[in-house]
């Protein structure tokens, strides 16, 4: 340990270490950093110091939302990065996924992801262990609405039977109530897609109903997310009770069933539905969510019977870049919709079309709805944005804005390139740049992708057609690493195990064995902490006093 904390150097048999973007702060260089957040917060769009959700929308003090879902590590980059921009935060944490109304959250540690009851013997099960920390440890002044929603990850549930069960609703309610009480949460935000309005109608504002009068009497806040477009939804019956409706106004072309390659929100598409909103929403109660993100739809052919369809699947902005440089395509900006388009051929000579919108859409719809009176937005969703959008995020009236979005930084996401599991750092990231057009209105008309952003490129190397590799992590463990090894000795084969160092230390006499039966053995650090949010020099000291341990 005494040369591990004289940083002795190793010897380096493996590939270097790679590591997040993130270093530690000295104290002086904290004091520095919380100095430049607070002036920073000082020239965002709030112009009072009450909070968020008290201010009335739509105001001079445009208030700024965002979606966030914990499955993209992407977007959790983007919170991180973006706090100080964002007033309410909306994340996708709380699922009814049947008509029992039982509240779930989705374990997305395991493959395939699981739901799980998030109320257990009258306990509430965490649903996050990212976000309220963070929050904690920053002060940004952003209010959190968990966001409950029908969606399994692959569908949109009917819940019309729980929607209309009187008692199944109070159980739910008592759950949420529960819940929310379980944190600094500010209210809920309710996301139920796809209702099928000719059963469920009724018992939809029943529930908002229910909702609004048990967060109202303990201070809390009820948003609800709402389609566009829709002349069978409720929308004055949910303004009425909730303290603000979020218009999606996007999805114009849809990835699901009956979805076809298309914008995802033309410019004249997107202006009429809040001209059409504005009828039948209190302006005081409207938010215009702003999409930045795309689909990928491949263009299936007609097989016997069966006719040529779409099959669409979500991408974000870097995605829809990334297809480009590799297909060699422009990025097309689509003059009608004023919406970003990409199409190629894959490797199966399928074609592909991506429609996206980015933050030249962006700073186009913001402008639009400003013209209407609307000046309170939410981003759908974190992570998948085109982060150049951050630049006119608070201010998209300045003159100088569309100037702004010429420098392109890249996206959150990193790029995977061949298969198998030795990975090599081969690219940083390097910002891209484009050139725009405006009317004499102000409108971008067109956008030219001078040069695409790179994000960060992985190559993955050792993937063979015959073989496999067999590893086991965070051992080794007294009950069943013995077990383990008597089937490979058993089998004449040999595997990988990845050892935590105070565990390989506690059980020396199976590590040896590990080793004399021909196994490899890999360092996993020392007390397996989260090295995404550790310290870079406690990271290099876990993996020494490991790889010490092991010599």
């Amino acid at each position: 340990i005494y040369a591990a904390l004289r940083s002795e150097p190793l010897q380096k048999p493996f590939l270097e270490f790679q590591k997040h973007p993130y270093h530690a702060l000295k104290e002086t260089e904290k004091e520095k950093a919380a100095e430049k957040r607070k002036q920073i917060a000082r020239r965002t769009h709030r112009r009072t110091t009450l909070s968020p959700s008290q201010v009335q929308l739509n105001t001079d003090e445009g208030i700024r939302a965002a979606f966030y879902d914990p499955s993209d590590a992407a977007g959790f980059s983007s919170l991180r990065e973006y706090a100080r921009q964002i007033d309410l935060l909306y994340p996708e944490w709380l699922h009814v996924l049947s008509n029992d109304g039982r509240l779930k959250g989705i374990d997305e540690q395991i493959f395939p992801p699981r739901p799980f009851d998030v109320i257990q013997n009258g306990s509430v099960h965490s649903v996050d262990d990212k976000v309220m920390p963070f929050l904690r440890s920053e002060d940004t002044g952003m209010e959190v609405f968990p966001m409950v929603n029908n969606f399994d990850g692959a569908n949109w549930i009917d819940i019309s039977g729980f929607l209309n069960d009187p008692d199944v609703r109070a159980q739910f309610r008592q759950d949420i109530d529960k819940f929310l009480a379980s944190d600094h949460y500010h209210g809920l935000m309710v996301d139920f897609e796809d209702l099928n309005l000719k059963k469920a109608k009724s018992g939809f504002v029943s529930l908002l109903t229910e909702l609004s009068q048990d967060l109202h009497s303990k201070g809390l806040k009820l948003y609800v997310s709402v389609p566009a477009a829709n002349p069978e939804f409720p929308y004055s019956d949910s303004a009425g009770v909730a303290d603000a409706l979020v218009l999606m106004n996007y999805d114009e072309h849809y990835s699901g069933t009956g979805g076809t390659a298309g914008p995802i929100a033309s410019q004249d598409w997107f202006t009429n539905n809040l001209d059409d909103a504005k009828k039948v929403i209190p302006l005081d109660k409207l938010i215009c969510a702003i999409a930045n993100y795309g689909y990928d739809w491949e263009r299936r052919p007609k097989k016997g019977r069966t006719p040529a369809t779409d099959f669409g699947k979500p991408a974000s902005v870097q995605d829809a870049w990334l297809a480009a440089r590799d297909s060699e395509e422009y990025v097309d900006f689509d003059g009608d919709s004023l919406n970003p388009h990409i199409n190629y051929l894959d490797e199966n000579n399928l074609r592909h079309d991506i429609w996206f919108t980015d933050a030249v859409t962006a700073l186009n719809q913001m402008r639009a709805a400003r013209q209407l009176g609307i000046r309170t937005f939410a981003l759908w969703r974190l992570g998948s944005e085109d982060r150049s959008l951050w630049k006119i995020w608070d201010f998209p009236s300045e003159t100088a804005a569309p100037s702004k979005l010429s420098d392109v930084p890249p996206g959150q996401d990193v790029d995977m390139e061949g298969d198998g599991e030795i990975l090599n750092l081969e690219a940083t990231p390097t910002n891209g740049s484009r050139s725009i057009t405006l009317d004499h209105t102000g409108l971008i008309t067109d956008e030219v992708m001078d040069s695409l952003p790179e994000p960060y490129r992985v190559g993955r190397y050792g993937a063979s057609p015959n073989q496999v590799v067999i590893t086991f992590d965070d051992g080794p463990d007294p009950q069943w690493t013995p077990k383990i090894l008597d089937i490979l000795k058993r089998e004449h084969a040999t595997a990988t195990f990845f050892l935590i160092g105070s565990q390989a230390d506690k059980f020396s006499s199976i590590t040896s064995r590990l080793f004399e039966e021909g196994n490899e053995i890999g360092n996993h650090t020392f007390f397996h902490p989260d090295i995404s949010a550790t310290p870079d020099a406690i990271v290099r000291l876990e993996l020494n006093v490991t790889e010490r341990l092991f010599a």
